[in-house]
């Protein structure tokens, strides 16, 4: 993985064996990157505990937290930058998924607690701790789950170390670990109904595996592109092995189709002398599928449930609620049928996006953004955005659009995210229509100036739904202050351009909107732009592909920014936006 912290080989071409903090961090943000490429698979193998399709993303958002959180760690040692990842995992944990993959990160940061390093035999003994944090999580555990596909990680990383022929560095217990992983992942329709009934794999084991062997490529310094080797599905007629890319049975699909599910009801608590054991046994009495985490003084909470009323009146006797999402998987499985019958339907969420009809779910507080490229559209509904309005350079939505879209959120407040310049001015246009009662808008809209799409995705980041409407802007506009926005396009004519000469078809790269950079080559004109820009050791580049760039090629461009800038992190992503070969953030 040339340019990243682990990039180098020693003299005999091998790779470190031992990983600080920093490293530690750079190998999950690795697994990050090579997670968020394959979400959309891992979504569509979904269908326990409930055939929503959202293991993918909400595995997805809880790694973004520990990522969010071990940044703001300053202390190198692992034992630190763990501590803090795992609190991060906590904190931003969503779904079943994500709660019990926050368990992993607890387990983690137990074993590492006031080491400096990471070694072999360490890992090993992390990850014994991490299969029993995540077993520990949950009200019922149930084998053929996640939860088995982490114990044999566990077991499998032990015989290892305990084999007296093995090598025990660091990459070749992972290794074994992330083979004894992939095995448990192929069995789980052996163990659990449901998955055979499908004919897949466990979501959530599947997406253990993604993050492993994300890993993994980073620390034996190969390349993050390529296809996912998809484990595949062994079936109980005969032990025979289907295909892995198969898909769901439309079998299974036809016979969940008039099945109701209720509400995942997910809560962060804030109290003290907080009893987990005690909230998770008289959850699982109220509730199923119950998974409750935490300490004394914060306890995050993830229950389905046909009425959460009860559940959420239990949590505010604990203390104070900081949290609640309340997500109908009614929806989210009507969702689930409709894409893999390749059919288009409203988003589960019950919000409209790109314009699509009238949302039916009031609320008090919402994101409207402006966006275009399917990839960012669909980062920002990810990222909690109520509606994306399709437009930006060259189709600027009006300021009576971006009051269509509010209304059509339904909620009392509404924060609108232009995401360019060109758009700033409709979206203060139709801040002071609605402060006028302009269209008869029962609303209060404010505007984040935000000037570019990475700085809508740095702002959408920072929003808390659960806060009130000042707190968020100001989380929101320190999240983009101090930010530098790059664009890397092509010129389509010959022009002077803050007094450089550019002919028709070069690339130009821009920097905060000035000209900087000129060339034949995208990716020359990126590097003499972020250049410019003076990336330090610890700062962030995200880097968005257009439509026009392949998967690799956006990869190749990020390998060489690691190897310019060492101890710059990169996350490289897809934006799909048109015009643009690349868009990207420095913070």
């Amino acid at each position: 993985m040339a340019g990243s912290v682990l990039s180098s080989p020693r003299e005999d071409g091998t790779y470190p064996d031992k990983l600080n903090g920093r490293q530690l961090r750079s190998v999950f943000e690795a697994a990050e990157r090579f997670f968020d490429r394959h979400r959309d698979v891992i979504n569509s193998l979904n269908v326990f505990p409930v055939p929503d399709g959202d293991t993918g993303t909400n595995m997805l958002l809880t790694l973004r937290s520990v990522l969010e959180q071990g940044r703001e760690e300053t202390d190198a040692s692992a034992g630190s930058v763990m501590a803090s990842m795992a609190r991060g995992a906590v904190l931003g944990a969503r779904g079943n998924s994500g709660v019990i993959l926050s368990q992993f990160f607890q387990g983690m940061a137990r074993g590492l607690e006031e080491k400096e390093e990471l070694d072999g035999r360490g890992l090993a003994a992390c990850l014994e701790l991490a299969s029993r944090a995540a077993y520990a999580s949950v009200g019922t555990p149930v084998e053929g789950t996640m939860l088995t596909v982490i114990d044999h990680l566990s077991r499998g990383a032990s015989r290892h170390v305990a084999d007296p022929e093995a090598s025990v560095d660091l990459l070749s217990v992972w290794t074994a670990g992330l083979h004894a992983a992939r095995e448990a992942v192929s069995n789980t329709p052996l163990q659990l109904q449901v998955l055979a009934d499908a004919g897949v794999v466990d979501a959530g084991g599947q997406g253990v595996v993604t993050i492993l062997e994300g890993a993994r490529r980073c620390m034996a310094g190969q390349s993050l592109g390529g296809e996912l080797d998809l484990c595949a599905p062994c079936l109980p007629s005969g032990g025979e092995s289907a295909a892995p890319d198969a898909g769901v049975r439309e079998e299974y699909l036809r016979t969940t189709e008039e099945e109701l599910y209720g509400y995942c009801t997910q809560l962060l608590i804030e109290g003290s002398s907080l009893e987990v054991d005690e909230i998770r046994d008289r959850l699982g009495s109220m509730a199923g599928s119950t998974v409750v985490v935490g300490t004394s003084s914060l306890v995050r909470l993830h229950v389905h449930t046909h009425d959460p009323g009860p559940v959420i009146s239990y949590a505010v006797s604990l203390g104070t609620v900081r949290e609640a999402n309340l997500q109908s998987m009614d929806e989210q499985h009507g969702e689930f049928l409709a894409s893999h019958r390749g059919e288009t339907r409203r988003p589960a969420s019950g919000l409209a996006s790109r314009g699509e009809g009238p949302a039916e779910t009031a609320q008090d507080l919402a994101v409207v953004a402006v966006a275009w490229g399917d990839g960012f559209v669909d980062l920002f509904e990810d990222l909690g955005c109520s509606l994306v309005v399709v437009g930006g350079q060259t189709m600027n939505p009006s300021a009576g659009e971006l009051m269509d879209a509010a209304a059509k959120t339904r909620a009392s407040q509404v924060i609108l995210l232009p995401d360019n310049s060109n758009v700033v001015p409709a979206a203060r246009q139709a801040v002071s229509l609605a402060a006028e009662g302009g269209d008869g808008l029962a609303q209060s809209l404010s505007v984040l100036s935000t000037r570019s799409l990475p700085e809508g995705v740095a702002a959408l980041l920072a929003f808390n739904a659960s806060e009130d409407l000042e707190r968020n802007l100001h989380s929101m506009e320190t999240a983009i202050s101090g930010m530098r926005s790059i664009e890397v396009t092509r010129a389509v004519r010959d022009s002077t351009f803050s007094g450089s000469v550019v002919r028709e078809g070069q690339y130009i790269g821009l920097v905060d909107g000035d000209l900087v950079s000129v060339g034949e080559s995208p990716h020359s004109v990126l590097q003499e732009a972020l250049a410019g820009c003076a990336p330090e050791e610890g700062q962030l580049i995200s880097l968005y592909r257009g439509e026009d760039v392949g998967e690799d090629e956006g990869e190749d461009a990020a390998e060489s920014i690691r190897l310019r800038f060492p101890g710059v992190e990169v996350e490289q992503i897809y934006g799909g936006q048109p015009l643009y070969h690349y868009l990207a953030s420095i913070e």
